[in-house]
């Protein structure tokens, strides 16, 4: 079976998408996008502007967010408008007109790129979805698993142990998708190795189900994302029978100056625990600067492949986003075929049987 470690299914994103209303939604994705790599245009000659109008510079929480009439457009864009003039920014593929990426786009995606299976992620920029992933994988329970959210900022409350509860045992999905950065986001001072947290986790733990760790800091420096980085390795030391599965790996970009990319060893560190799995996604990451099939990104897959063997990688495309950059064949094509320095019995394991084995499903 070839399985998707890393998909998505969404309502429109330009709606309340199960936020208290659009403008809640709006808020989470005008602040997803403040660093985001996709260039922002002028509406009105397409032209690319390098200014920053999307928060104030100062405070990186929600409280520091411009103004701006924050809104989804159509062909994949949101827009904002800043003294009369309208600026845009390429966040979905042009092709999800209304923003939507609804589960049967998602299944005929599949079919046609021969993708058996595919892990349904989220995120509070897509909205709050775990009755919509739900309602999905209850539709197509043969083509995917899909994952839980919580409040994050408030994990210590008992009110997120009871959505959890409700969104595994009753609702159906398999996993918790949890956000580091959505602790300090939201002003919380601790970092998710806390105490105070440890209940919650506990209860995690005792339920047995995996975990989708999207490791990220409010700032774009590679300092605040170490910070966290180093509070997820204090957390896999407390938690060493959680299974977990790191996304996206390691954030090239942070590591990234004058095109190269160099990973200082401490990152390293924290994947090395026997319960943690790491995504592939190269495409998603850096398509934007290097072009199919993405040899640039050999060096980096094959340290993944020879630090920690092919039990411990999954690959992923963030489908539908990767079609900014390629196709969804193309996303899948590139390892598969092009990184040939990986033995065909780990190529499997990578693209497939591992994900499988976090669900139990091997």
């Amino acid at each position: 079976m070839i399985i998707d470690s890393h998909a998505h299914a969404f309502p429109s994103m330009g709606s309340s998408s199960g936020h208290r209303d659009t403008q809640e939604h709006m808020r989470w994705v005008q602040h997803s996008m403040r660093f985001h790599h996709q260039p922002v245009r002028r509406v009105d000659d397409n032209s690319i502007f390098r200014g920053q109008t999307l928060y104030d510079g100062i405070d990186p929480t929600l409280n520091g967010l411009t103004d701006v009439n924050y809104r989804g457009g159509d062909y994949g864009k949101f827009i904002w408008t800043v003294d009369g003039t309208d600026y845009s920014q390429q966040y979905l593929p042009p092709t999800l007109t209304n923003l939507a990426a609804p589960p049967e786009l998602m299944v005929a995606q599949m079919d046609y790129a021969g993708v058996d299976k595919a892990v349904l992620q989220t995120g509070h920029a897509y909205g709050r979805l775990n009755r919509y992933l739900a309602n999905a994988v209850r539709k197509f329970p043969h083509y995917f698993w899909g994952l839980a959210m919580v409040d994050e900022w408030k994990a210590d409350h008992t009110s997120q142990i009871r959505t959890l509860d409700r969104a595994i045992d009753e609702l159906g999905l398999h996993g918790l998708w949890f956000q580091s950065s959505n602790l300090r986001l939201h002003n919380r001072t601790e970092t998710i190795d806390h105490p105070a947290f440890y209940p919650f986790w506990d209860h995690v733990r005792e339920k047995g189900i995996p975990v989708y760790w999207m490791v990220s800091s409010i700032e774009p420096s590679r300092e605040a994302f170490m910070a966290e980085h180093a509070a997820f390795d204090r957390w896999i030391q407390r938690y060493p029978e959680i299974p977990v599965m790191y996304t996206h790996g390691l954030p090239l970009s942070r590591f990234m100056e004058d095109r190269k990319i160099s990973i200082p060893e401490e990152a390293w560190k924290p994947l090395d625990s026997p319960n943690v799995m790491i995504e592939i996604l190269i495409p998603i990451f850096q398509g934007g600067i290097w072009e199919y099939p993405y040899v640039e990104g050999q060096p980096i897959v094959r340290e993944y492949y020879e630090r920690f063997g092919p039990d411990k990688l999954a690959w992923g495309s963030d489908m539908p986003n990767v079609e900014r950059n390629c196709t969804y064949r193309q996303s899948l094509d590139y390892l598969r075929i092009h990184y040939d320095f990986i033995r065909p019995e780990d190529m499997a394991k990578i693209c497939g049987d591992n994900v499988a084995r976090l669900f139990g499903a091997r």
